[in-house]
């Protein structure tokens, strides 16, 4: 049975930056059909993620310095005015979604925005899509944008994989694709569902790709994980397979180092620099990893990092 919708705003993809969008758009007064391949709330990598945002003080100074260092470490290629506007959005709107969502607070009593934990950031977020008035289709993967005779965007079409099944179409006066990179060979858990339908479907409208830097980050895991919560590497000492240290630069982003070290061969890390508290918080489990929280001063190696082909 086919659907056929008109609407001010069509959302692909019902991930965060999905979700965000159609409640902005909402929120602004636009009508909003957002439709995501999985079940907005539940799919994609952040489903078992722990994001954390951009989260600067709105001191002209402080917020000048995270672009010039981000912008730096993009080696230029950023875009300063629209990092400008990320830090300030991320700002504004972040603390909306404390209707929907827990927040942690700091002993001080402050919540604590900018880290949340994935699976009840997506169902909140999808809560606060439906009371903001967003209509989402559920298991209805896009296939093609549709296009006026002059070329712009019209809207899209796609399928409808439950219930009664079609197809459906959908006219918009704007189309918003956030459909995710192009993990899905990655074997990162929950990157199943990204396989750059968005970027395939654009290129075809003709849509030039500015930059793929939020496309092509793949972040430390054990071998043979699937785990995607990073946090605890930033107390990693990294080794290599004779057991010399690795040079890291005293950078928080070691992506680079590892990546060149890991095509001479694998790479090692031990946790020994982790405070206690966070030891308590995550513990290991001892069958399988006896040595992931050594103690001071010991270095046992720890199982090899993968060699990702991308690196």
């Amino acid at each position: 049975m086919s659907l056929h919708l008109e609407t001010d705003v069509l959302i692909i993809g019902g991930g965060l930056a999905g979700c965000w969008a159609a409640v902005a758009a909402a929120r602004a007064g636009a009508e909003v059909v957002l439709a995501d391949k999985g079940y907005c709330g539940t799919s994609g990598v952040t489903a078992t993620a722990g994001p954390n945002h951009w989260w600067v003080p709105p001191d002209p100074e402080k917020r000048a310095q995270a672009v010039r260092d981000r912008d730096a470490r993009a080696f230029g290629l950023a875009d300063p005015r629209w990092m400008a506007r990320i830090i300030d959005t991320t700002w504004r709107v972040l603390p909306t979604l404390a209707d929907y969502y827990r927040h942690s607070v700091t002993a001080g009593g402050v919540p604590h925005y900018q880290s949340l934990r994935g699976p009840e950031y997506l169902r909140a977020l999808r809560r606060y899509a439906e009371t903001s008035g967003v209509r989402i289709l559920d298991h209805s993967p896009a296939l093609e944008l549709l296009l006026h005779v002059d070329g712009s965007v019209a809207g899209a079409r796609g399928l409808r994989r439950q219930g009664e099944g079609g197809d459906w179409t959908v006219r918009a006066a704007g189309v918003v694709v956030a459909t995710g990179g192009c993990a899905f060979l990655s074997k990162l858990l929950g990157s199943r569902t990204n396989t750059g339908d968005g970027h395939l479907m654009a290129a075809e409208a003709g849509a030039r790709l500015s930059g793929m830097e939020f496309s092509t980050y793949h972040t430390v895991a054990e071998r043979h994980s699937t785990q995607t919560r990073s946090a605890s590497y930033a107390f990693a000492d990294y080794f290599d397979a004779d057991g010399r240290q690795i040079d890291t630069g005293g950078s928080p982003d070691v992506t680079l180092p590892l990546a060149r070290a890991l095509l001479a061969g694998p790479v090692y890390a031990t946790l020994a620099r982790m405070p206690a508290d966070l030891r308590a918080i995550l513990p290991p489990d001892p069958a399988r990893h006896p040595a992931a929280f050594p103690a001071p001063g010991h270095r046992p190696l720890h199982p090899a990092l993968p060699h990702h082909p991308a690196w």
